[in-house]
């Protein structure tokens, strides 16, 4: 695993370059999520126990089922990716190696979008294993191209949001609860139109102008989130 002072050394050469720093960050979550699978464990075996657990309570109805099984698609992803931003934020502070970052000389915006990207690439990993469950169970083509638009448009928005408000509680005692609290009612606005979306795209009989608007809005949310990343996270970070 990962130690401050490896961090440190590994950032050293980021010094003259944002892309370096990223690329540092996101290789170093990636080696550690390989070592100790700590946080794609705890999504996948969360989404495992969801997912089933839906489907035995919805087995007596199969319509019933199909009709709410985008909602349940979006809800699982939104719970499970609210435990891998937990726990992956949550090893940096155990292994103080968001202190090492801090000291090494790189922009605060690279620390972010570094981490984006690694929640991102957690997320979407487990998002192919729902998709493969979600497909068998309800029988619906969640594996369609523009479906997969809309899961990834909506994952980056989330896990950009996400990292945002995890690095804020992080450092509390309630961290654990006060997570949920904040993050979901601010990713509402994102989850509500990639439901519609996908819903509609899963149809296969989708309304143009529904699902324009519906993806009109993921994007915009999407800027507008990473923009506030940007703006704010060395505050966040250093306060």
């Amino acid at each position: 695993m990962a130690k401050p002072g490896q961090t440190i050394s590994a950032l050293q050469s980021s010094r003259f370059g944002f892309g370096t720093a990223v690329w540092s960050i996101v290789w170093k979550d990636l080696r550690i999520e390989q070592h100790t699978r700590q946080t794609m464990s705890i999504m996948v075996m969360f989404s495992l126990v969801t997912v089933v657990m839906f489907n035995f309570a919805l087995s007596t109805d199969l319509d019933a089922a199909r009709e709410v099984s985008t909602g349940l698609l979006w809800a699982t992803i939104v719970l499970a990716g609210t435990l891998g931003l937990n726990r992956s934020l949550a090893l940096e502070r155990e292994n103080q190696t968001i202190d090492a970052m801090l000291i090494a000389p790189i922009d605060r915006r690279g620390v972010y979008l570094a981490k984006v990207i690694s929640v991102t690439i957690f997320t979407l990993l487990l998002e192919i294993v729902l998709i493969f469950m979600f497909t068998i169970f309800f029988n619906k083509p969640f594996w369609q191209p523009m479906a997969l638009l809309v899961l990834l448009l909506g994952t980056i928005g989330y896990v950009a949001a996400g990292v945002l408000i995890t690095s804020m509680t992080i450092q509390t005692r309630a961290h654990e609860v006060l997570l949920p609290i904040l993050l979901l009612p601010i990713v509402l606005p994102l989850i509500l139109p990639a439901a519609i979306a996908t819903a509609e795209i899963v149809s296969l009989q989708p309304e143009a102008g529904r699902l324009s608007s519906s993806l009109s809005l993921l994007l915009a949310y999407d800027l507008a989130i990473l923009a506030v990343g940007f703006l704010s996270y060395r505050f966040v970070v250093e306060s």
